[in-house]
């Protein structure tokens, strides 16, 4: 396996972690743990030194959707949003208040579903009425979906919510 292979957990992952799903051994819940909102297999390996059978496992938790591999794709996703945030100061204000709008809706669903509405950063975005405003909290609602969730989700929250912007 790729020692510079990042991973992070997936929804389902999540949920085993945090709803008290219980579906896999005790091992296996020992490393979806360890591998938190994302970590490179060199990092996971040096964090559970003693477990011989690392790799398979990882591959088990890979094949059943409970981890995924970012390699590059968080990358993309980071490249991606940059040039679509640069794209939207060209927006025309009257378009702009509608994709605001359509925008911090996307980002209130996807903060409910994987961080809840009690967030504080949740409350923030809810709260959000300019363009300012929105730039000014969105990166810590990324911040929050990349604690809880994983970068990737965090990546994919910001990338959708910039392309909303953008119309």
């Amino acid at each position: 396996m790729d020692m510079t292979m990042q991973l992070s957990r997936t929804v389902k992952g999540q949920e085993e972690i945090f709803n008290l799903g219980h579906t896999l051994r005790p091992r296996h819940r020992q490393i979806l743990f360890s591998i938190g909102d994302g970590i490179s297999f060199r990092e996971l390996r040096g964090k559970l030194p003693n477990c011989v059978d690392l790799e398979a496992m990882v591959n088990d938790l890979l094949q059943s959707g409970f981890i995924q591999s970012l390699r590059d794709m968080a990358t993309g996703h980071t490249v991606a949003a940059v040039a679509a945030v640069a794209a939207v100061t060209a927006v025309a204000p009257a378009q702009s208040v509608t994709n605001l709008e359509a925008a911090r809706s996307y980002v209130l669903e996807f903060m409910a579903a994987l961080v809840g509405t009690k967030s504080p950063a949740y409350r923030q975005m809810s709260e959000v009425q300019d363009l300012a405003g929105f730039h000014a909290v969105l990166p810590v609602c990324r911040r929050i979906i990349a604690a809880v969730a994983s970068p990737h989700q965090a990546a994919e929250m910001e990338a959708g919510a910039v392309k909303r912007l953008a119309g």
